[in-house]
C-alpha cells in the first residue's frame, strides 16, 4: 500500500476554501507558504509550517484548512521516516469530511505494518461503510495478505469481521477480471469451523470459479452444497462467459483473457486457448499499456505453455516458460515458472534439464513461499530419483515429511516417484482422515478427462492410477466422502 508522496488531492481543496469560509488571512498566508513549499518538493520546510498552522484557531473550526494540513503533513512525516506522527495525521485526516484515499490508505498501511490488526479491521469495515470505491482499489494481494495474518495470529473474530466485509456483494476488486470469490471461499471455511453450516454451504453454492468448485464437491464439509452428478463444465461454461465479458471491458488488460484460456483448456480446447491468447501476444511482446503487464505477463506466458502442453507440443510449452521465466515475478526471481519449467522438463522426460533448471534454488532465502518450496523439492526429488542420486532423493523426501503442514501432497508425490507404493498409500490414507487435507487428496485420486496428446505419459500418473485401486486407499477414500467423475481436464501440466 506504499505510494509515492501525492500532494494533489491536498491542494484540489484549494486556498479558495479556506476563504470562502472567513479563514483569518494569516491562516490563508501560511497556508499558502505550506502549499508553496509541498509544492516544491521541501517537506523539511512544510513541517515547521503546519507545526503553527496547528496551533491557530482555524486549524480547529475550518475543516478544509485542518484537511489540507493534516494531509500535507502526513505526506511529509511519511517521506521523512517519521511513522508515528504520519499515522497519527493520517489517522486524524481521514475521520473529516471530504478526506481522500492517499489519508485512508496511509492510514492502513502503517496499522499493517505495525500489525494492529483490531485497527486494521476497523479501517476496512470503515472503507466499507461510505468509502466502496477506496476498498475495491486496494491490491487485493494485500488483503488476503492480511486476512492470512489474522488466521496465523489465531484471531477468529476480528478474522470473521473482515471476511465479512470481504465476501459481501459490495466488495469487488478493480482489479481487470479479479472477484471476491476467495474471500467467499474462506469465509464459508471460518463459518463452518464456527458451526454455521448452513451460512457455509449458502457461500459456496454462489460460487463459480472452476478450481474452487472441484475442491468444494469433494470437501465432506461442503458436498451438501452439490448434487452427487454435479455438472462441473457447466460451471466452466459460465466462467468462461463472464471472463470472455470482462476481456471485452478490458480491453488493455491481460487477466481476463488468461482466465478465458484456462477455462478453455479445462474444456479440451488448447488450440482455441492458444488462438486468444495470440490475440494480444504484440501487445505483450511490445511497449503497449496493459494496466497488469507486471502481474499477469508471466502467466499470459504460462498459459501458453498449458495449451501447449495440452495439445501435445511439449517444446512449445518448455520455449514459452522460458520466455516467461525471464521476467520478475512481483519484482523478484520468478519462482512460480522456474517450478513450472523444471516440473514440464520432468514429465515430459528430461530430469537432467529440471535438475539443472532447478540449480540454486535455495529454500531458505525467502524468495519463495512455503508451498512454493514445497512445490520446487516435489520436482527436484523426483528428478533426483530419475537421475540416480538417491541421496539428495532421500534428503528432499526428509525435507517433505519435516514441513508436511505447508503441502501435505509433496511427500505422497515423492514416495510415488521412488516406486514406493506402501507408503505413498500410508500419506494418501492419512490425509484422507484429515478434515482440511482429504479434499485434496480426493482430487487426485478423481478421474477427469485427459487431452488427445502425442506426449508420452509420465510414468507418475501411473502410479496414481495404481496406487488409487488399492482396497486400503479405495476404503479410506470412499470413508472421507468418495471421489468423482470431472468432465473436464486437470488444471495442471
Amino acid at each position: 500500500m506504499k505510494r509515492a508522496i501525492f500532494f494533489g488531492a491536498a491542494l484540489s481543496l484549494g486556498v479558495s476554501a479556506l476563504a470562502a469560509e472567513q479563514a483569518e488571512p494569516p491562516a490563508v498566508g501560511l497556508l499558502n507558504r505550506v502549499v508553496a513549499a509541498a509544492e516544491r518538493g521541501d517537506c523539511n520546510a512544510v513541517l515547521p509550517l503546519v507545526a503553527k498552522l496547528k496551533t491557530m484557531r482555524e486549524f480547529a473550526d475550518v475543516p478544509a484548512l485542518r484537511l489540507v494540513t493534516l494531509h500535507l503533513s502526513a505526506s511529509c512525516l511519511h517521506e521523512l521516516k517519521q511513522p508515528s506522527a504520519a499515522y497519527d495525521d493520517a489517522l486524524a485526516g481521514s475521520t473529516l469530511p471530504d478526506s481522500d484515499d492517499y489519508l485512508w490508505r496511509l492510514r492502513l498501511y502503517y496499522e499493517v505494518e505495525r500489525k494492529d490488526w483490531p485497527a486494521v479491521v476497523a479501517t476496512i469495515e470503515a472503507l466499507s461503510n461510505g468509502r466502496g470505491a477506496t476498498l475495491n482499489a486496494l491490491p487485493i494481494s494485500n488483503l488476503y495478505t492480511i486476512d492470512t495474518q489474522l488466521k496465523r495470529a489465531k484471531l477468529a473474530a476480528l478474522r470473521q469481521r473482515l471476511l465479512t466485509v470481504l465476501a459481501a456483494d459490495s466488495y469487488w476488486p478493480d482489479e481487470p477480471g479479479a472477484t471476491n470469490e476467495g474471500f467467499r471461499y474462506r469465509n464459508a471455511l471460518a463459518l463452518q469451523e464456527a458451526g454455521d453450516t448452513k451460512a457455509a454451504l449458502d457461500l459456496v453454492r454462489g460460487l463459480t470459479s472452476p478450481s474452487l468448485v472441484v475442491g468444494l464437491t469433494l470437501d465432506p464439509r461442503f458436498r451438501a452444497a452439490f448434487p452427487a452428478e454435479y455438472d462441473i463444465r457447466a460451471t466452466v461454461e459460465r466462467d468462461l462467459a463472464a471472463q470472455r465479458t470482462a476481456a471485452d471491458r478490458h480491453p488493455d488488460a491481460i487477466g481476463p483473457l488468461v482466465r478465458v484460456a484456462d477455462d478453455l483448456r479445462l474444456l479440451g480446447r488448447p488450440r482455441e486457448a492458444l488462438a486468444t491468447l495470440d490475440t494480444i501476444r504484440a501487445k505483450v511482446m511490445g511497449n503497449a499499456p496493459l494496466v497488469d503487464r507486471d502481474e499477469q505477463a508471466i502467466w499470459w506466458w504460462d498459459q501458453i505453455a498449458r495449451a501447449h502442453h495440452a495439445d501435445g507440443d511439449a517444446p512449445a510449452a518448455i520455449a514459452a516458460l522460458r520466455s516467461g521465466r525471464a521476467l520478475s515475478e512481483h519484482g523478484s526471481t520468478n519462482v512460480s515458472l522456474t517450478i513450472n519449467l523444471a516440473n514440464t522438463q520432468l514429465v515430459t522426460g528430461d530430469p537432467a534439464a529440471a535438475l539443472a533448471t532447478l540449480a540454486g534454488f535455495k529454500t531458505d532465502d525467502g524468495s519463495a513461499s512455503p508451498y512454493g518450496v514445497m512445490q520446487m523439492i516435489s520436482v527436484r526429488g523426483c528428478a533426483r530419483v530419475r537421475t540416480g542420486d538417491q541421496s539428495g532423493a532421500d534428503t528432499d523426501l526428509a525435507y517433505a515429511r519435516a514441513h508436511e503442514d505447508d503441502d501435505p501432497a509433496t511427500a505422497t508425490a515423492l514416495l510415488l516417484c521412488r516406486g514406493d507404493q506402501e507408503g505413498a498409500a500410508a500419506s494418501l490414507v492419512a490425509r484422507l482422515a484429515n478434515p482440511e487435507r482429504r479434499a485434496r487428496a480426493l482430487e487426485e485420486l478423481s478421474t477427469f478427462d485427459e487431452p488427445s496428446t502425442r506426449l508420452p505419459p509420465d510414468p507418475i500418473r501411473a502410479a496414481w492410477t495404481a496406487v488409487g485401486q488399492r482396497p486400503d486407499v479405495q476404503a479410506a477414500a470412499e470413508k472421507a466422502g468418495g471421489v468423482r467423475r470431472f468432465a473436464i481436464q486437470r488444471s495442471g501440466f
